[in-house]
């Protein structure tokens, strides 16, 4: 389900999975701007950050509140629900290594047929490839979150 992100109604919206995708409509030069995925940055610490252009300008976010303020929650539930399942161990990374999985054959399948779904299908294979790479190296890198 995608939602709003706030300030950014009808140019930007935000899913469960915090995919931020900017919806089609108008540039501010007047160009046509169809509907793509927007692919978030990671910082030294892990957490994801992205930019939002509006009206010519560029704001950036951190990822986690943008997704807390979409979905109604707080700054450090949206920390446990997207760091600690992509960097974590045991059960939570298995469940979204499953969703992620589940959700790209979904997308390639409806590419299969046409539809232009590959930047949904690189960002999710960008995801997959850093928490194969987290859980080689074994490091963590966001601290605990209480």
């Amino acid at each position: 389900m995608w939602r709003d992100i706030k300030d950014y109604e009808g140019l930007y919206e935000i899913n469960e999975n915090a995919v931020v995708r900017r919806v089609e409509g108008k540039g501010i030069d007047g160009r046509k701007v169809t509907t793509h995925v927007v692919v978030s940055s990671k910082t030294r610490k892990g957490t994801r950050y992205i930019a939002l252009w509006k009206n010519g300008n560029r704001k950036t976010f951190m990822l986690h509140k943008l997704y807390a303020e979409a979905f109604y929650m707080s700054e450090n539930e949206a920390c446990r629900r997207l760091y600690k399942g992509f960097i974590g161990y045991g059960q939570a990374v298995q469940n979204v290594k499953d969703i992620l999985l589940k959700n790209l054959s979904d997308l390639e399948k409806e590419q299969a047929i046409g539809e232009n779904r590959h930047d949904e299908i690189l960002y999710i294979q960008q995801f997959l490839d850093e928490l194969k790479n987290d859980k080689v190296c074994g490091v963590r890198q966001v601290e605990n979150i209480k």
